[in-house]
């Protein structure tokens, strides 16, 4: 990921990337900030262009990297996360399939992957490798 210096970016567009960073949504994002969720999308297109970032994990990790958050603070979302989501996204990040995941935690392929649609929407990942890069970002 190119390195961008956060002056770089608009004042929304800051604010924008530190909520992203706690982890909300677009819809949540765009609720807290008072606009659309069009416009939250648009500033997000804006904030990967500027900071070279493909996702929001790496969205995410940027803000922690410039300091836009607090380093002290939790990672975003994990608390939200039950304690079999962590576990399962734990195992995630260590590469295992689906189906090793179920057999590491005796539960079925199915519960699995209704535990990884859940914490996708979580998170605001849309695909294994970005649940897997929070998972290491957060410390799971």
């Amino acid at each position: 990921m190119e390195q961008a210096t956060v002056v770089e970016l608009t004042g929304r567009e800051l604010d924008v990337l530190r909520l992203l960073a706690e982890g909300l949504s677009n819809r949540l994002i765009a609720r807290r900030l008072e606009i659309s969720e069009k416009t939250a999308k648009n500033h997000l297109s804006s904030i990967y262009l500027k900071i070279g970032a493909t996702d929001r994990i790496q969205a995410a990790l940027y803000a922690r990297h410039s300091g836009l958050t607090d380093p002290g603070e939790a990672a975003p979302a994990a608390p939200a996360l039950t304690a079999r989501e962590q576990g399962v996204l734990s195992l995630l990040a260590q590469g295992l399939s689906n189906r090793l995941i179920a057999r590491n935690l005796e539960i079925s392929e199915k519960t699995v992957k209704n535990h990884l649609s859940s914490i996708y929407a979580k998170i605001g990942a849309t695909l294994r490798t970005q649940a897997a890069l929070y998972a290491l970002y957060s410390g799971l």
